[in-house]
């Protein structure tokens, strides 16, 4: 097989000007915004490309990127009136790539911000990524935050343009597409954090609220990456052998908090694509929030300790399938406030998308950063429900299994995770909840004391959850009890006598 390039697929080869800059490579951002812009590009509704910049020191794409001139295919597939449908694209959106911890690679960045053909900035850095970490003003080298990028950037492109009465070139799109609420309004406010910290002038502070928007949106597509146990049949049917292939399902949604001019700036609507841009987003956030992305995070370490590997094994297997339904139905719709008909039918949605057997969604790419995405997708619905005066079972079982995954870890990443059937497994959470959790287990000797001794040490750590979780004692003892008992009795027989004895 020749590797995926524009000598062997020249019809792919693409001259448009680099348009964007786009903190992340990973696989959702290629096959979700990326795919959107190609498929503008494809209408001449967008008529550019983008920069990628690899958000962390340990990034392995753009070298992949770099061998394959930037393209890579991106394989969707749907289940559909008992048809089952596929999309292949080359996706040629990629025109440039840097790694901003190589000297090099920074200051390619540098010039790039300052170019009047640039006009947005995307991001996907995980819901970890969108956080103030305060650290000297760049002198030569990148900051090690995507904030802190991100400002610095900005600030280059000002000073690019300060003093030429340009500031409707200068301004840009800031569209962030982390899974946290107001990300835009967030973003914007560690930049601006940045800017008084590195003492910028204030007439920087004015161009970022005045002359740049930033945007809170909405992402919602299950991108489940490389397709492992398909990779050989798919380089036989296509030709070639594509490092960089990126699977996900054909639905795709994205919500855009802004004035009707975003329709015109990014014409997504105009593409056809399933894209809405409203004054106010926070419905279409709460559903896919707390339903879709809070059945993966409070099921999937479950069914990883459990010895599943892909979600549509999870929900195929008769017992965690029908917790996570469970989960679903039981718990998290009656806490979420919204309009209960709405809720149900996006969770049967929800619950056909995450059962289609093509997609093979891996279990451990979605535990990365898993601390984070506990907080910001689980632990609301469980203070929802405690607010209304329910103590959520399953959803403290979900905590639970969480803090199990790190029964054995010894506070180095990647954490690594003893599951059921003799099988191991790891990923990656952020430095501090691995250490503060990994700490907590230390203090286990195999009792049910013990174990509130660790889910105590765990809840009470106010920079994880931005406030003291073991206050609420009944929480904190039912989730104690579930996990010693996952310890102990193993985590399939303490999911089923959750659903016996509900």
């Amino acid at each position: 097989m020749n590797t995926l390039n524009l000598t062997n697929k020249p019809e792919c080869k693409s001259a448009l000007p680099i348009r964007a800059i786009q903190f992340g490579e990973g696989n959702f951002l290629r096959g979700f915004l990326d795919w959107m812009l190609f498929k503008l590009n494809q209408k001449g509704l967008f008529n550019g490309r983008v920069m990628v910049v690899q958000p962390t020191p340990r990034g392995r794409v753009i070298p992949k990127l770099s061998a394959q001139d930037g393209l890579y295919t991106v394989l969707l597939h749907g289940f559909e009136d008992g048809k089952n449908l596929e999309e292949r694209d080359v996706v040629n959106t990629i025109g440039d790539w840097a790694n901003p911890y190589e000297d090099a690679g920074w200051a390619r960045l540098l010039k790039a911000a300052a170019s009047p053909e640039v006009k947005f900035f995307f991001s996907n850095t995980t819901e970890a990524g969108i956080v103030y970490v305060k650290e000297p003003k760049p002198e030569g080298k990148a900051p090690a935050s995507f904030p802190g990028k991100l400002t610095a950037l900005l600030h280059a492109r000002f000073e690019a343009f300060k003093g030429q009465g340009a500031c409707a070139v200068a301004g840009v799109t800031v569209m962030p597409c982390e899974l946290i609420e107001d990300n835009g309004k967030k973003l914007l406010e560690i930049v601006l954090k940045h800017a008084d910290d590195w003492g910028y002038e204030s007439e920087f502070k004015a161009y970022l609220t005045e002359d740049c928007a930033f945007l809170n949106t909405l992402v919602d597509r299950v991108v489940s990456g490389y397709p492992v146990n398909d990779a050989d049949r798919y380089e036989q049917e296509l030709g070639y052998k594509d490092e960089l292939m990126t699977c996900g399902e054909l639905f795709h949604f994205l919500a855009i908090e802004g004035p009707d001019s975003v329709k015109e700036l990014l014409p997504f609507e105009k593409a056809g694509l399933n894209v809405v841009v409203a004054p106010d987003i926070t419905p279409y956030r709460l559903r896919k929030v707390r339903i879709l992305n809070g059945t993966h995070t409070s099921n999937v370490p479950a069914a990883f300790l459990a010895g599943l590997d892909t979600v549509d094994q999870m929900m195929s297997d008769p017992l965690t399938g029908k917790f996570a339904r469970s989960v679903i139905y039981d718990e998290i719709i009656p806490a979420v406030k919204l309009d209960k008909q709405m809720l149900t039918e996006f969770a049967d949605a929800v619950v056909a998308r995450f059962c289609d057997p093509s997609m093979h969604h891996q279990l451990a790419s979605i535990l990365m950063n898993c601390t984070s995405k506990m907080k910001a997708r689980v632990i609301p619905s469980i203070l929802d429900a405690r607010s209304q005066g329910r103590l959520p079972k399953k959803l403290c079982f979900a905590l639970a299994a969480f803090f199990a995954l790190y029964k054995n870890a010894d506070g180095r990443l990647p954490v690594q995770v003893q599951r059921a059937e003799g099988k191991s497994g790891s990923f990656n959470d952020d430095e501090y909840a691995v250490k503060v959790i990994s700490e907590a287990w230390k203090r286990y000797q195999k009792s049910e004391q013990s174990a509130m001794l660790v889910v105590k040490a765990i809840l009470s750590d106010t920079k994880l959850w931005d406030r003291d979780l073991s206050s609420d004692l009944d929480l904190t003892a039912l989730t104690a009890k579930l996990t010693h008992a996952v310890i102990t009795d193993g985590i399939r027989a303490t999911m089923k006598d959750l659903l016996e004895h509900d």
